[in-house]
């Protein structure tokens, strides 16, 4: 696949962090796969680290499904685009690795974690910006995350598709009953 020439800017912004090897080049790969209609008005993806936020973000909250949190707990999160300032969506590394180092070293795996959270806030972008859904917003960027997931296993695994979409059909009563307890 094509490098995406009209993709956001990716900008890494630590403080006193040092992210997982291949972090942005990882990011990069699954930008690759989102269709370039989606990114349209995106203007950068912010690697970050809790660090780095002002005291101002540190205290800022952000909704999750039915509760707010504060941003410094947060794996990502998206601002929309406003008159003075473009759209943008922050991912926080360090929240992100923090209990899953092993998953990103692994060659396979390496990109399930970063999928999950960049293509979740992607999918706030995409509600908000080109298909809006009059539902939930957390509801409709979950659908979008799955989406845009299973196109980059298609495309980037196409030689293994058959096989992961075998385990996906047997595992998938269990994988609700344990997304459903994550939810609670």
């Amino acid at each position: 696949m094509e490098k995406n020439p009209s993709g956001p800017e990716i900008v890494e912004s630590y403080r006193d962090f040092k992210p997982p090897r291949n972090f942005k080049r990882n990011i990069q790969m699954l930008l690759r796969y989102v269709p370039s209609e989606y990114l349209i008005g995106l203007k950068s993806i912010v690697l970050t680290n809790r660090a780095a936020l002002t005291r101002d973000q540190r205290r800022q909250k952000v909704w999750t499904r039915k509760r707010q949190i504060r941003l410094i707990e947060a794996s990502g999160s998206y601002r929309r685009e406003t008159r003075s300032s473009p759209a943008v969506v922050w991912i926080y590394v360090d929240t992100l690795v923090e209990h899953q180092r092993w998953m990103i070293r692994a060659p396979f795996l390496q990109y399930v974690v970063p999928a999950e959270v960049l293509y979740h806030e992607i999918g706030h972008h995409i509600h908000a910006a080109h298909r809006p859904v009059h539902e939930g917003k957390e509801n409709v960027a979950e659908e979008w995350s799955g989406k845009l997931g299973v196109r980059f296993v298609r495309l980037h695994y196409w030689y293994a598709w058959p096989v992961i979409r075998s385990i996906a059909i047997l595992t998938k009563p269990f994988l609700k009953h344990w997304k459903a307890g994550r939810r609670k």
